[in-house]
C-alpha cells in the first residue's frame, strides 16, 4: 500500500494557485495537487495553516467571480431621455455621486458620459445653476423677513462643563428686502433719483405699499 505524501508548507501555495485557477472543489483540488481526496481531507483537519490558506483562496476566488459577474438591472447605455432626470437631480442639489446613483450607473460612467455627451454636461450644469439661484433667493428672502435660530455654546468652569442652547432672533434686513422687491416687482418698486436741493436719492412707492413694506420689515407705519 502506497504511503500518503507528507505535508509541507509549500503545499499551501500549490493549493492557492490551484484554487484561483478554478480548481476549488475538493476532488478537483486534490487532483490538481497530485494527492487523494482522503489525504486532502486529512491535511485540512490536521494542518490549521493549510486549512486557512485554502479557505482564504476560495474566498478570493468567489470575490473575483462576483466582481466579474455582470450586474443586472443597471443601465449601461447612454440614453438622451436621461437628460431631464439628470437636470432635475442637479436642481435638487445632488452631487455627481448622487446623480449617478439615481440614474443607476457608476460615478465613473457618469463622468465619461459628461465628456462624450456635451448635452448631458449642459443639462447637469443648468440644474446646478438653478439650484444655486434658488438657494440664494431663499437665503435672501429669509434674511429680508428675519428669522429665529438656536445657538449652542459650551461653558467650562470649576464646576464642570455645560452646554447652553439659546434662541436668538435675526431682525429683518431692509436692504435685502429692498433688493428683492426692486428685482421681482420693478414696476412698483424702483429706485428713482429725485434731484432736490438736499441731493438725496429716495425710494418712491405708493403709501399703501409702503405700509405693507414697513410692517414686513418690522417698522411702525407712518402716522
Amino acid at each position: 500500500m502506497a504511503r500518503a505524501p507528507k505535508y509541507a508548507k509549500r503545499r499551501m501555495e500549490e493549493a492557492r494557485d490551484a484554487i484561483l485557477a478554478g480548481k476549488s472543489a475538493h476532488k478537483a483540488l486534490a487532483l490538481a495537487m497530485g494527492i487523494t481526496p482522503t489525504t486532502l481531507k486529512q491535511w485540512l483537519e490536521e494542518q490549521a495553516d493549510f486549512a486557512c490558506a485554502v479557505a482564504d483562496a476560495r474566498r478570493e476566488l468567489r470575490q473575483r467571480q462576483e466582481a466579474e459577474r455582470p450586474r443586472s438591472g443597471r443601465k449601461t447605455k447612454y440614453d438622451a431621455a436621461m437628460l431631464e432626470a439628470a437636470r432635475l437631480h442637479a436642481a435638487a442639489g445632488k452631487t455627481d455621486e448622487g446623480i449617478a446613483h439615481e440614474l443607476g450607473i457608476s460615478i465613473t460612467t457618469l463622468r465619461n458620459w459628461k465628456e462624450t455627451h456635451p448635452d448631458l454636461h449642459e443639462a447637469i450644469q443648468e440644474g446646478r445653476d438653478c439650484w444655486a439661484v434658488t438657494s440664494v433667493e431663499e437665503s435672501m428672502l429669509k434674511r429680508a423677513q428675519g428669522y429665529t435660530y438656536q445657538e449652542t455654546t459650551t461653558e467650562v468652569s470649576d464646576k464642570g462643563t455645560r452646554t447652553i442652547t439659546m434662541e436668538k432672533h435675526m431682525p429683518p434686513d431692509t436692504r435685502a428686502g429692498h433688493f428683492i422687491l426692486t428685482n421681482r416687482a420693478p414696476e412698483r418698486w424702483k429706485n428713482k433719483a429725485e434731484v432736490e436741493h438736499t441731493g438725496e436719492v429716495g425710494l418712491t412707492m405708493p403709501e399703501s405699499v409702503r405700509e405693507v413694506f414697513e410692517q414686513v420689515m418690522g417698522k411702525e407705519p407712518r402716522a
